[in-house]
């Protein structure tokens, strides 16, 4: 369904960067395959390495642009993948695109944004010097040197969230707010602020979505499933909020859930 071949970011860019992914559709038929991606945490952003217009947004309902930021989606993205869609993708760690562009992440929920847009021309040029390469290793080192020099040139201080978020995956999002404020020494209402801007959701949205992710990593992982104690485990109140959470992000009930990801989201990792 797709070829994949995954690199590693800079020692410089760890903190910020979960992989590098160039992405190439092979379907064995001409037709465009429909993919659907749940609700996730992670921003991406896309370069496009094969032709135009092979990425279709059903429900923003345009194609994507040669140069995205896409996510993070607090709600299921559908897309139309063409064959021979071929892109190079950055898989950032929430928070990373913030701390990288100083420009508030919520502007890219459940969508994608032209990156020539947000950014300007130089991000146009990048692109198109990546295009020009056909070599995946020397198309990754002319991104990585952009994003380097952007690193080292954009040291505004602003509140650090890593601790925070550590805390809500250690905990698979189930944790109070007071625990957040009293963990890492902020208050809940800038907690609240500063998530949004750096991550592009709300505090307790990105805690639901760790859950959520939890609870379906579970269940895929799981061959003799009770279904009655996947509230309690999770820590949903009781069976009803299990049953509408997960209805919510998966916009099905929890027994019609397939068992597994989406081809495109599995590559991608998410």
């Amino acid at each position: 369904m797709f070829k994949v071949q995954s690199f590693l970011p800079h020692r410089l860019l760890q903190d910020y960067i979960l992989s590098y992914l160039i992405l190439e559709a092979d379907f064995q038929e001409e037709d465009n395959q429909k993919m659907i991606i749940l609700p996730h945490l992670v921003q991406n952003l896309a370069f496009n390495l094969g032709p135009n217009n092979t990425v279709y947004d059903v429900i923003n309902r345009e194609y994507a642009a040669s140069d995205i930021i896409v996510g993070p989606n607090d709600s299921i993205c559908e897309l139309f993948i063409s064959s021979g869609m071929k892109n190079l993708v950055v898989n950032l760690k929430p928070g990373a695109w913030f701390k990288l562009f100083r420009i508030p992440a919520q502007h890219f929920r459940n969508k994608s944004s032209d990156l020539s847009d947000i950014i300007g021309y130089r991000m146009h040029e990048i692109g198109e010097r990546i295009r020009e390469c056909d070599n995946g290793k020397q198309q990754i080192s002319i991104l990585e040197a952009f994003l380097i020099r952007q690193l080292l040139s954009e040291r505004k201080y602003s509140r650090n969230l890593d601790e925070a978020i550590h805390l809500i995956f250690a905990a698979d999002g189930n944790i109070a707010i007071r625990e957040l404020e009293l963990g890492v020494y902020l208050t809940k209402r800038t907690l609240e602020r500063n998530f949004l801007e750096q991550t592009g959701l709300h505090l307790k949205t990105f805690c639901r979505i760790v859950r959520f992710r939890r609870t379906i990593e579970y269940i895929e992982k799981e061959q003799f499933l009770q279904w009655s104690l996947l509230a309690p485990k999770f820590g949903y109140s009781d069976q009803t909020h299990f049953i509408n959470e997960f209805r919510h992000f998966a916009c099905c009930l929890p027994h019609e859930y397939p068992g597994f990801r989406g081809d495109l989201e599995q590559v991608l990792g998410f």
